[in-house]
């Protein structure tokens, strides 16, 4: 009878052990979460709302009663922006932008318990137009336009210095200036400064065009002036033969000119002599 109790004793522990077991299993189902984070993201763990931990790329077990997960991308995105500014003769200019940039993978839970998910409308969007609205007057609009790939530089340093002092974790990878807007009156008066110029240069290469074609008739009138000296002076040092002969043979037209006797010589007759 002892032993028979015994027996009934021990499979009744085995029993109540897998039914522990099952509870156990049936608890950790219930209980237990699972999330997979790729390479572009990093999961921040929250227990009872507080920050807890970041999981990295990978499949990742949690306790769903306890924590939650938010999962924060830390590949490169971009901010397209829009500020109105002023230019440094006090115009009006609507400057758009384009921001790159990147939260640092290893400083998630710092970014997630300073700004929340909200990051780019919290902090970055403000530095972004107080990094335009401070640099864009500096420049009148002309420097705007002649000048970009100089403020887009200077407006990087200066965005990614105010993140840095600010402590945000935010890394910029570029900063570009995509446009600048300017007031219809200004963009009149561009147009008609450019029309003005381009006659202006219009009057400025006829001018040119007349004063070379003056200088040629000069130089042709000094040419014939000299030309016809040489000739005076060579008519009055050699009695004109050497002259007459030349122009002889400047008019030759290759034909045997006509022949006529005279005190038993043969002279040439020269048409136009």
């Amino acid at each position: 009878m002892l032993y028979l109790d015994q027996t009934l004793n021990k499979k009744e522990k085995t029993s109540m052990k897998k039914i522990y077991s099952i509870f156990i299993m049936l608890a950790f189902a219930l209980f237990t979460g699972c999330t997979t984070v790729d390479e572009t993201e990093r999961a921040v763990v929250l227990e009872f709302g507080k920050y807890s931990e970041t999981f990295g790329p990978g499949l990742h077990f949690y306790n769903v009663f306890t924590k939650s997960i938010v999962t924060i991308p830390v590949k490169k995105q971009l901010e397209a922006s829009t500020f109105e500014a002023g230019s440094k003769d006090l115009q009006q200019v609507v400057v758009s932008s384009n921001v790159n940039y990147h939260v640092d993978p290893q400083a998630v839970g710092k970014v997630y318990s300073n700004y929340g998910v909200n990051y780019v409308q919290t902090i970055l969007q403000p530095k972004i137009k107080e990094t335009v609205t401070s640099i864009t007057p500096q420049y009148v609009p002309e420097e705007m336009l002649q000048k970009r790939e100089e403020i887009n530089i200077r407006m990087k340093n200066a965005l990614k210095a105010k993140l840095d002092s600010a402590d945000t974790h935010i890394i910029i990878d570029g900063f570009t200036v995509t446009g600048f807007q300017f007031t219809k009156a200004f963009n009149t008066a561009i147009e008609e400064k450019q029309v003005a110029e381009q006659n202006a240069l219009k009057e400025k290469n006829v001018l040119k065009q007349i004063e070379y074609q003056n200088e040629q008739k000069v130089a042709k009138a000094r040419a014939d002036s000299t030309e016809m000296a040489i000739k005076m002076a060579t008519l009055k040092s050699q009695s004109g033969k050497e002259y007459l002969m030349l122009k002889w043979i400047e008019k030759w037209n290759g034909q045997l000119p006509n022949m006529m006797p005279g005190d038993n010589k043969i002279i040439p007759m020269i048409n136009g002599l």
